[in-house]
Parts: C-alpha cells; structure tokens; sequence
C-alpha cells in the first residue's frame, strides 16, 4: 500500500515536469533552452576547490563544478539561475524561480538579490529535509555532504538493477522514510517535506530519463549523485 502511494504520488509531480519541461519559452529575453551537446561545459568538470562552497542538492552542485553557475558557488542570482539550469539541465523558469526564491529566503540579506549554494543548507529549510537518498539527516550531523552509507540503503534497493523509473524511484523513497524514521528519533515528515522529496525526485529522473520510455540508466544517476557530475561521457 506504501509504494503503491509513492508511486501515485511520484506519478503526480512528474506529469506536470514532463509537460512543462521539453521546450522551456524565454523569460525576459533570457535563454532558456539546453546548451549544444557541444558546449565545453559539458565535459569541463572542476571539483570545489578552497573558498568554493556547494549545498545539499547534487544538482545544485554539478551545475557549479561543471561552470553552469559559478563555480565557487557564490553570488547566485536568479538570472543567473534561469541561464544555467536551463543550459545545463533543461529546467524550465517556474521550477528555477522557485530555487531561486528559497535561496534568496535563505540568505543573510534576501533582499541583496543573490545568494551562495551553502545558505541552502538550513534544516528543514528551504531545501534540506530528512531521508535525503544521499544525505545524512541533520540529528545526526553533517545534512550537506554526500554520505556512502546513506546512499548504500538506496542501490540496496536497487539490488543489481542497471535501471529505474518511477515505481523504482518511488521504492526507493518509501524506503528511504522507513529507514529514518527507525533511526532518528527527530525524524520530520511533514507536506512540505513530502513535496520537496517527491518534487527532487520526479526532477532527476525527468533530466537523467529517456523521453518516451521514461527510464533512467542507473549508471547515469549514481554519476549524479556519487561525482556530482553530469553523466555525457557514459
């Protein structure tokens, strides 16, 4: 009944992606298409050096170590935002603005117009939550860095598949919940964390999956999430 739920829910936050998401229309003259398989960025990857900052989201993160935002992470605005995460990732306006808006919330100065990706690491706020796939949950420290053993409970569920889609993902999900909630006794599951695990979700297999058939290779993913790399040498 569990994964039946998180597949219907899952289901629900792709469908609108899918639509809105193959050919983004131009805001305010910005380009908001993907950059040509061509453009260097796309095979210029640089890890975050000293003074560099990265946040709990690996999307986030792949975009700046690959130059698609600046790559120490810092001064982003939502311009900016618009430009790379189209170019790099083919996400469209309203998904970006809404980034965007929660990073501007999440900064020292909201009204100073930009923000740097480590603002974005707030418990509960705006992005990070509880039973990330790649997370450690804030009770138990570090909630910003990719952590193996976290991610081992989500390819366990994968259990030697080279493949997902979304009854997969929502698995993976349901699981990830069922995990924490027995181990963190200040685990939080609430609308907001429900929409923003669902929504990341229905986004990375919305970016990483084939078109038509909606199916994501695996190997695809774990570059993601594991290297913080988008995956065009694969």
């Amino acid at each position: 009944m569990v994964a039946m739920f998180a597949t219907t829910a899952l289901v629900a936050f792709s469908l609108p992606l899918t639509l809105a998401y193959p050919s983004p229309q131009p805001l305010l003259g910005l380009p908001t298409g993907p950059a040509p398989i061509t453009d260097p960025r796309f095979t210029t990857w640089n890890a975050p050096g000293s003074g560099d900052v990265r946040s709990p989201c690996p999307g986030l993160n792949a975009l700046a170590n690959h130059g698609f935002i600046h790559h120490n992470g810092k001064n982003l605005t939502i311009p900016h935002l618009i430009d790379g995460l189209a170019a790099g990732l083919n996400m469209g306006v309203d998904f970006t603005v809404l980034i965007g808006g929660a990073g501007l919330l999440a900064s020292p100065n909201p009204l100073g117009g930009s923000f740097d990706l480590n603002q974005l690491d707030q418990h509960n706020f705006p992005i990070e939550h509880d039973a990330s796939l790649s997370r450690e949950d804030a009770y138990f420290g570090n909630d910003y860095s990719f952590n193996q053993k976290i991610w081992n409970m989500v390819l366990a569920v994968y259990k030697g598949k080279t493949t997902t889609d979304i009854p997969t993902a929502a698995k993976v999900l349901s699981a990830r919940t069922q995990d924490e909630q027995k181990r963190d006794p200040q685990f939080t599951y609430g609308l907001r964390e429900f929409i923003f695990r669902y929504g990341e979700t229905a986004i990375y297999l919305q970016t990483m999956s084939d078109p038509v058939s909606g199916v994501a290779r695996l190997d695809f993913i774990r570059e993601l999430f594991e290297k913080e790399r988008l995956p065009v040498d694969l």
